[in-house]
């Protein structure tokens, strides 16, 4: 049977000035505080229980030299939440960040605010874009309603360039309740392979962007669990 096509639902324009607003706001303080908030910030919300612990996606980088977790509570079991982190991409769901920020980047992308059925198949190998002028992100492990992993792995290799510097990034569901959810978002990167100071700076800067657009990421991801819960949860019972 074909998978049903569902037309996607989009932020209101009120919504999307709202956060556009406080996102460029927030860039300005982040950037001028990042030398000395880069270690607060880089894992908002992750706990020591969090940052310490050995995730599966960390194995895609060898020799990580900087490690970020970001983390949320959400009020909502893992198998709610996966549909969300499933459909993430340019061209699936988006990226439930700043659109506005994201658009002023050159990134065409419009984040959804529902559920995609067409959106809820992914597979190793699997290439996801982020921006329409560069290369996409390989997913390296798919464990549905536990985790999604990015990066290039040894079995990836023929198929994918590794980056420099190499790199994963992950999103982890992790049970806190017995109807709760952990959502962690986690980073590593490798040291340079070829330290220009062009590349340098650009890591300079992915940093901090990447902890302003997560952390969006998290608490919108949040706010359509919860919302779509409280929905169901009010829903009379069909006959």
């Amino acid at each position: 049977m074909a998978t049903p096509v569902q037309d996607p639902k989009y932020r209101s324009t009120l919504r999307f000035v709202a956060e556009g607003v406080e996102g460029l706001a927030l860039a300005a303080v982040v950037f001028l505080s990042w030398p000395v908030t880069r270690r607060w910030l880089g894992n908002l919300g992750a706990e020591e229980s969090d940052r310490s612990r050995d995730w599966p996606g960390d194995g895609l980088v060898s020799d990580p030299d900087t490690v970020f977790t970001r983390a949320i509570d959400i009020d909502a079991p893992p198998s709610s939440v996966w549909p969300w982190l499933v459909q993430f991409g340019l061209g699936r769901g988006g990226f439930y960040s700043y659109e506005l920020l994201e658009r002023m980047a050159g990134i065409p992308v419009r984040n959804v605010e529902s559920i995609l059925p067409q959106m809820q198949s992914l597979e190793v190998g699997d290439e996801i874009l982020i921006h329409p002028n560069a290369p996409g992100i390989p997913v390296a492990e798919v464990v549905p309603g536990e985790r999604i992993c990015f990066g290039v792995s040894e079995e990836l290799e023929d198929r994918f360039e590794v980056p420099d510097p190499r790199r994963s990034w992950s999103m982890y569901l992790h049970p806190r309740t017995a109807s709760g959810t952990r959502l962690l978002l986690r980073g590593c990167v490798e040291p340079l392979r070829r330290p220009t100071w062009k590349a340098r700076l650009g890591l300079a800067l992915t940093e901090p962007i990447d902890c302003l657009m997560e952390w969006r990421m998290l608490r919108t991801v949040r706010r359509l669990v919860e919302k779509r819960e409280g929905h169901e949860k009010n829903r009379p019972a069909e006959a």
